[in-house]
């Protein structure tokens, strides 16, 4: 009886927690959307990208790759733009939806694997800390960078709950677009055959075609891109930033990167920035190179828990299931890589080192946070809440206190975007009854039967109701 409770908790639907978090982080998410200025990721890279990309068939023109890292976060800024507009708000549009569902999925992994109490902690943890705040509305590729492998940390955890192997398909599919967005998303590949191979209940899967097709299908999606650096590998490639055109980083360029072996502080500056600086001062007299100042690191307070989130429950050797090996997995593997790299050299605009590299270890950091947040009990339960709580808040005090002062003006933009959507739609629609009356004739058939179902299973489940 107790089994089917808890698994009838993880089947429910919308959850009042999950929705309460999700109102709160879209309106401090709209508000920095409105009014934050652009960071040198947004104006140099997403944004010129995206104004190249032409879907007419007379000036087709679709990039596969940026200057640095894969076109995905370009095409993300296009639609939001066609569908937003081109203001500041409409180029991030988009970004503030797919953050959220990037939370949503975070409080569904945790819900199906540990419950709602643990669930609503892993999403809040994810949508209050500075570094989400900060990035979470901006038109660079962290959004979908992170939207991506929470997608693929989803269906991973889902193929490992109930062994389906769809579910290995999609993971292989997100981490594809994961991979779009910066090629490190493809250390959590081996992370994934990692899993299998060490839990007993999984094994059998490595005789099993559909994880070597799953494995084919991410490498069928990346194709283009592999195509695309094999015949770049001697000769550089160049990019046509709206004028502009700058050199583009290869797989080899990126690999130059890597220095050699060694010990690298800045992903534990991730977690604690301020703390780790301090510390590096005090040893060597002088701080670290900060490449990326304009992105918020999460309080020094917040950091701590989460790392001691992950490190109690990678004390917890032999006692914890394959979901949470997943998490653990996929946090050190992510961690430790970028932890043991000395920096090598760099061309162009990239980076040699930077913090920002393993914001991919913030979704298992929050997920197993949560867990551990949400199995406290007796004395130090309200303690521990109260001060999580409490560092939450201190890093969305910045973003609450204007969410009210603008709501009038968000209210307007926002009424002015939907405006322009169905300007647009509508548009699209009069250009495809002119061209093809019969393909519209049956697009507003299928529109109108689709219309008509929902209202009939609408009236008709609230029809049932009455009676019973």
């Amino acid at each position: 009886m107790a089994q089917r409770d808890r698994l009838a908790e993880r089947d429910a639907g919308l959850d009042w927690g999950l929705a309460v978090i999700l109102l709160l982080a879209g309106a401090l998410a709209l508000r920095l959307a409105f009014t934050q200025s652009y960071v040198h990721d947004e104006n140099n890279t997403s944004i010129p990208l995206a104004r190249t990309i032409s879907f007419d068939f007379e000036q087709l023109r679709l990039p596969l790759r940026g200057e640095n890292h894969g076109a995905m976060p370009a095409y993300v800024v296009k639609a939001s733009s066609s569908l937003f507009g081109t203001s500041m708000p409409g180029y991030r549009g988009l970004h503030v939806i797919l953050g959220l569902a990037t939370v949503a999925l975070v409080f569904r992994m945790a819900q199906h694997a540990f419950g709602i109490p643990a669930a609503r902690w892993a999403a809040l943890l994810l949508a209050f800390n500075e570094y989400y705040l900060g990035v979470s509305f901006r038109a660079t590729a962290h959004v979908p960078h992170l939207f991506f492998v929470a997608l693929a940390l989803f269906a991973f955890s889902r193929f490992l709950s109930v062994q389906r192997a769809g579910y290995l398909y999609g993971a292989a599919a997100a981490l594809g677009g994961a991979f779009y967005c910066k090629e490190s998303a493809a250390l959590l590949l081996p992370v994934f055959a990692l899993v299998a191979v060490f839990s007993a209940r999984h094994r059998r899967w490595l005789w099993n075609p559909h994880v070597y097709l799953a494995c084919l299908t991410f490498v069928l999606v990346i194709g283009a891109d592999l195509v695309w650096n094999s015949r770049t590998w001697a000769e550089p490639a160049h990019v046509s930033y709206g004028g502009q055109v700058v050199r583009q980083a290869t797989y080899r360029t990126h690999l130059d990167r890597v220095g050699g072996l060694g010990f690298s502080p800045y992903p534990l500056m991730f977690y604690a920035h301020d703390a780790v600086q301090a510390g590096v001062v005090r040893i060597t007299g002088r701080a670290l190179a900060d490449e990326t100042p304009e992105y918020r690191s999460m309080n020094t307070v917040l950091g701590v828990m989460l790392l001691c989130g992950v490190v109690m429950t990678a004390a917890r050797v032999g006692r914890f299931d394959s979901v949470t090996l997943l998490f653990l997995a996929t946090f050190w593997s992510v961690f430790l890589f970028f932890s043991i790299i000395r920096p090598g050299s760099t061309t162009g605009r990239l980076d040699a080192v930077s913090w920002i590299w393993v914001e991919s270890t913030l979704l298992p950091a929050a997920v197993l946070g949560g867990v551990r947040l949400a199995e406290l009990k007796g004395a130090v339960r309200w303690p521990a809440a109260g001060i999580t709580v409490a560092a939450l808040a201190w890093a969305s005090a910045d973003a609450l206190g204007g969410v009210w002062s603008s709501g009038t003006w968000a209210a307007e933009e926002g009424r002015a975007a939907v405006h322009h959507s169905w300007q647009v739609l509508a548009q699209d629609l009069v250009v495809l009854a002119r061209a093809r009356p019969l393909v519209a004739l049956g697009v507003a058939l299928l529109a109108g039967a689709l219309f008509g179902l929902v209202i009939g299973v609408s009236l008709g489940r609230a029809s049932n109701k009455g009676r019973s």
